[in-house]
């Protein structure tokens, strides 16, 4: 079985270009060496991040990410498990949403949530819109 854990946070007003920068590197490379799939999402003040892979190794991940403190108000919208990868065709496996294979990843995500019925699917689905409009 695999599991999926889908928040939201408060990026800290401070954070500076060169450490955003830094901390997308670092999630991919961390992912990606743990087997973790995913995509990390930042518009203005918000980060949204799906992250999917091993219980284990998402639940030890999930501790370390609210002890992070580059962000703050983490609101855990999404805690289950999950019979497959939505994000597992990533060349890297892990992304920051910049083309339209992320976006169809994503749209897999809360299709395959529909489809469990878990509850609040489409509040995923006006979040990632929400986040993907450009204003």
């Amino acid at each position: 079985m695999l599991k999926t854990i889908c928040y939201t946070s408060t990026v800290k007003p401070s954070l500076s270009l060169l450490e955003f920068e830094a901390l997308f590197n670092e999630t991919q490379t961390r992912n990606d060496r743990n087997n973790i799939t995913g995509v990390l999402v930042k518009k203005d003040n918000l980060f949204f991040q799906i992250i999917e892979g091993h219980p284990e190794v998402i639940d030890s991940l999930f501790v370390q990410i609210k002890k992070d403190s580059r962000h703050s108000k983490i609101s855990e919208l999404l805690n289950a498990s999950i019979s497959e990868l939505s994000f597992k065709a990533f060349d890297t496996g892990y992304t920051v949403i910049e083309d339209i294979d992320t976006l169809y990843g994503l749209q897999l995500y809360v299709a395959a949530l529909e489809q469990n019925n878990i509850e609040n699917s489409s509040l995923f689905l006006q979040i990632i819109e929400d986040l993907l409009t450009v204003n």
